[in-house]
């Protein structure tokens, strides 16, 4: 079932593009790499999926509607640090259940057990416990679009270790999972697909198992594609 459509999407921001004339689908079951150099155009594909972007032309759907007339069904976590510093996972966990009806109590406390997320202030709380944190708060929903802007990035080993076995473990075949990450030899198990950016443009779309079939990793097919 196809759950998003990026149809001829051009995003202006003044005189700079952050995506050129981008078209895409995104299907029930698939775990997508979303990938690119810096600049590439990744946050603004996720923040026009998202609804958190129009589009200077083109069309956006999720679920058959507008992206903003879908947000129950989307759950999209930023790369911004932005909890208050006061909020412990008990504080995030009402301010969840308050703000979306798909949020999930039951499941959220199990992410934060299974991520080994401490009960300590946001403040006190390293970068990486802030990441688990922030990723259990969104896996913690029903939803069916799930749109990742680099979970990973700037975080210890073990924490990204964590994180890439909680996304396999929450793992429903009726949601989409997008990640977007630099991180790509350490995340490119879990991707069934893989879109490659560059300046704007989707450059690449293939089956991750096609590449492995031909004996590329999705690291080498990155590297190649891109630099």
């Amino acid at each position: 079932m196809m759950l998003a459509r990026l149809s001829s999407v051009t995003k202006r921001y003044g005189k700079a593009e952050g995506v050129r004339e981008l078209s895409l689908e995104l299907y029930a079951g698939q775990a997508v790499g979303l990938l690119g150099l810096n600049g590439s155009g990744k946050t603004t594909t996720l923040k026009l999926l998202a609804g958190m972007l129009s589009p200077s032309q083109g069309h956006v759907e999720v679920l058959g509607r507008p992206p903003r007339e879908s947000r129950g069904q989307i759950a999209y976590l930023s790369d911004a640090d932005s909890l208050y510093a006061w909020m412990t996972p008990a504080d995030a966990e009402r301010f969840m259940a308050g703000l979306y009806p798909d949020f999930s109590p039951s499941r959220y406390r199990e992410l934060l057990a299974f991520l080994e997320v401490p009960k300590q202030g946001y403040r006190a709380m390293s970068r990486g416990q802030r990441a688990r944190l922030r990723l259990a708060m969104v896996l913690a929903r029903e939803a069916r679009l799930f749109l990742l802007d680099e979970p990973l990035s700037g975080i210890d080993l073990i924490s990204r270790d964590r994180i890439l076995r909680s996304l396999v473990r929450e793992w429903r075949e009726e949601a989409c999972l997008v990640l977007s990450t630099h991180e790509v030899g350490e995340a490119e198990g879990i991707f069934e697909r893989v879109l490659l950016l560059k300046e704007g443009r989707l450059v690449l779309d293939t089956k991750a198992e096609e590449l492995r079939a031909k004996g590329q990793s999705v690291r080498d097919a990155f590297i190649e594609v891109l630099a």
